[in-house]
């Protein structure tokens, strides 16, 4: 559980004499990440009016999902795909899911490290470095924004550049300190995100956990838990925890466009009386084979609900790149199968299977007609289905079944059903509380939800963080 003392500081909205001091100081700004920004909602949206109205160029380098020539373009923005073999990309993907992506979600007996997959990984951000050059930002000096895990090794890369202001955000957690020690990579990459002046968690626990980590790596630095900064080699790092926002009003739109839709799909799909939803990546990291296991104990425990209940699983296939992670989906698939097979009853098998891609529309729609949204992950960086679920939910109904290790339980403590996803009768007795909980409880837990969500916006989110930046140089 999370004591208001643990919850994170939530942004205030830009104020106009915000803005106007951004204004004065914002240079251009490039954007780096693994994947690009997408052409609806996302960060790009979000910080498009803020470019017109300061006049700011946003340069977004990507290695996919850059949107296409023939796509409405973005106004202040420009998207490059840097030109690397494909085959380094490809490889790049082994060491980020055989090893960076189960170490940093402290599932170290997943992460099985390679000499030369690291190797790869290096030679991919040299050459990323290298490319980023032919972008020219035409900006002295230029603020460079960093996002997620993929670009952990840029930071140094890039320093070396005059004018450049280096500001990353780590999306995924930071795990305890002994388990980056333990790494034999742990050092390089703890160092290389240093030579940013300013770096950007979603919790406290990940804040904390990257400072004591960098105590125990790297004992020139000198490192204050309390002002939460690093010293290290002439320069200052500022270590924030800003949760990502959410685009609330693009979410609200969809619902409102949906509704109609959302109405239909129970009588559509013949569902049962009360719904469970659950979208999540077959990834190990999002506890759906654990959520299953909760499942079928509670099915177990409550065969007054056998015909009653539905549960629809929204599921996407995780990269074929990674074999572990191919053959935890197809667990997971099996587990849904066994499940069904052991409690059928005539035409009534208690779990709907969809999987493929599903557009923000479609989602909308399933928000809204899910009596119970079930987010249960391992452990998670943030988790922003959660917050599109209450978003959605402008009848003030619904319950977030939500593990107590998402990154957003800190903000969504106050309404949430939390559970511990590693244990099948905590989530077996999540369900039942949910599937019974009464109108007035229900609205009482969403409202408390969608204040935190209303306020903290996605766009406060980039300018909050971007307004951090200038002020750290």
């Amino acid at each position: 559980m999370f004591s208001a003392m643990q919850q994170p500081h939530l942004l205030s909205p830009v104020s106009p004499e915000e803005l106007g001091q951004l204004q004065v100081h914002l240079p251009a700004l490039k954007i780096f990440s693994f994947r690009g920004p997408g052409q609806t909602g996302g960060v790009a949206s979000n910080l498009a009016p803020l470019t017109k109205q300061l006049g700011t160029k946003v340069q977004w380098i990507a290695l996919s999902g850059v949107p296409s020539t023939e796509e409405k373009p973005i106004a202040g923005f420009s998207f490059h795909r840097p030109d690397l073999a494909d085959d380094l990309v490809a490889k790049n993907a082994k060491a980020v899911y055989n090893y960076l992506w189960p170490l940093f979600h402290g599932l170290t007996d997943r992460a099985h490290f390679d000499v030369e997959e690291w190797k790869n990984f290096r030679q991919l951000s040299v050459a990323l470095a290298h490319q980023s050059q032919k972008v020219a930002s035409n900006s002295f000096p230029t603020l460079v924004w960093l996002h997620d895990f993929e670009m952990a090794l840029l930071a140094p890369m890039l320093s070396i550049d005059a004018g450049v202001i280096l500001a990353h955000f780590w999306h995924i957690p930071w795990p305890k300190p002994e388990i980056i020690v333990q790494s034999p990579i742990g050092a390089e990459l703890t160092e290389a995100l240093l030579s940013n002046k300013l770096l950007g968690f979603h919790t406290n626990e990940y804040a904390d956990n990257f400072l004591l980590t960098v105590k125990e790596l790297i004992p020139q630095a000198v490192v204050d838990l309390n002002k939460r900064t690093v010293a290290f080699r002439g320069q200052s790092v500022n270590v924030v925890v800003m949760p990502l926002g959410l685009d609330t009003t693009y979410w609200q739109r969809l619902a409102r466009l949906t509704r109609a839709r959302a109405e239909a799909i129970p009588v559509t799909l013949r569902l049962a009386q009360q719904v469970v939803l659950g979208v999540d990546r077959l990834d190990y990291t999002k506890g759906v084979l654990e959520k299953l296991n909760g499942l079928e104990l509670f099915l177990e425990q409550n065969p007054d609900f056998h015909r009653r209940l539905h549960y629809v699983q929204l599921a996407q296939s995780p990269p074929a790149e990674c074999k572990e992670l191919a053959d935890y989906a197809e667990a997971v698939r099996n587990k849904a199968r066994a499940i069904n097979s052991r409690f059928r009853k005539d035409s009534w098998e208690p779990i709907l299977w969809m999987e493929g891609q599903f557009e923000h529309q479609e989602l909308a729609a399933w928000y809204q007609a899910a009596d119970v949204l079930a987010v249960t992950p391992v452990r998670d960086g943030l988790n922003l289905i959660a917050k599109e679920y209450v978003a959605c939910r402008q009848d003030e109904q619904g319950v977030l079944l939500l593990s107590e290790t998402a990154g957003c339980a800190a903000e969504l403590v106050s309404g949430a059903q939390l559970v511990d996803p590693l244990k099948p009768e905590s989530i077996a007795s999540g369900l039942a509380q949910s599937l019974v909980m009464a109108v007035e409880e229900k609205r009482r837990r969403m409202v408390s939800m969608r204040h935190v969500v209303a306020w903290n916006r996605l766009h406060d989110w980039a300018c909050g963080f971007l307004r951090q930046a200038i002020a750290a140089e």
